[in-house]
């Protein structure tokens, strides 16, 4: 695993229930688990997971290209996929195995659980064997698989997180927090903005300007939320006009 951030420990202890792991840090991190490997001997393993960041995924593309062997398989874990993927094809070498991988949650929502969450495959100049080795790897690990090329990806992705994010975040810059009369879906609300607090500002900023359709949705949004405001200032209940008619 190279990358030893929040996800890159937490996806380290995840495989090595199964695997043997070593990491990688770039920064000197170490988390105390999984044992610290140089470059070179992280990328001769069978297998290398890299949990960067997006926006630092070309400069590390370009690090392990030469170092990896020819039956090697570089995985990635991105928020998003066009351009990692891109990226991987452009970058390794054209006999090194690419799996784009999204798994589709972290720490945080792994406390309550594994069973049922999503994990999202793409196969890139892999064997079916080895993309099906996977496939039945996260089903025994009680995962639900999908199976999207980047683009289906990165267009659902673009409202199921980016969206949400971008509402979390928001919501959590007007101050919203629990109250003594909060409703149910107003907790899920606190809810989301306290998840989405946790993750840094730099995958928010590359969820957002490194997914192709996470703009267009954030637009969709913008145009939606203004148009609902100007249909409500249209329909102004009478007694809201009238001084009197409204009593404290």
């Amino acid at each position: 695993v190279i990358g030893m951030g929040r996800f890159g420990t937490f996806w380290a202890e995840f495989l090595s229930q199964d695997f043997t792991v070593a990491g990688f840090s770039s920064s000197g991190k170490n988390p105390g688990f999984p044992p610290l490997r140089t470059l070179e001997e992280v990328c001769a393993m069978q297998t290398v997971f890299l949990c960067v960041p997006i926006r630092a995924m070309p400069a590390m593309l370009a690090r392990i290209a030469p170092l990896v062997g020819p039956e090697t398989l570089v995985a990635d874990t991105c928020s998003v996929k066009t351009l990692p993927v891109r990226w991987m094809r452009e970058i390794l070498r054209p006999e090194t195995k690419i799996l784009a991988t999204h798994p589709m949650f972290g720490p945080e929502s792994a406390k309550f659980g594994l069973q049922g969450l999503p994990v999202v495959l793409h196969g890139e100049r892999l064997p079916d064997t080895e993309l099906e080795f996977w496939k039945s790897y996260f089903r025994r690990r009680t995962l639900t698989v999908i199976t999207l090329t980047p683009e289906e990806h990165d267009r659902e992705a673009a409202k199921t997180q980016a969206l949400t994010h971008m509402v979390g975040r928001t919501l959590s810059r007007m101050g919203v927090q629990d109250s003594p009369i909060g409703t149910l879906w107003y907790r899920k609300l606190v809810s989301i903005c306290r998840q989405v607090d946790k993750d840094s500002p730099e995958l928010f900023s590359d969820m957002q300007h490194l997914n192709p359709f996470a703009a267009a949705v954030r637009k969709q949004f913008a145009d939606v939320w203004l148009a609902t405001s100007a249909e409500l200032e249209r329909d102004i209940p009478p007694a809201c006009l009238d001084p009197d008619g409204i009593h404290g």
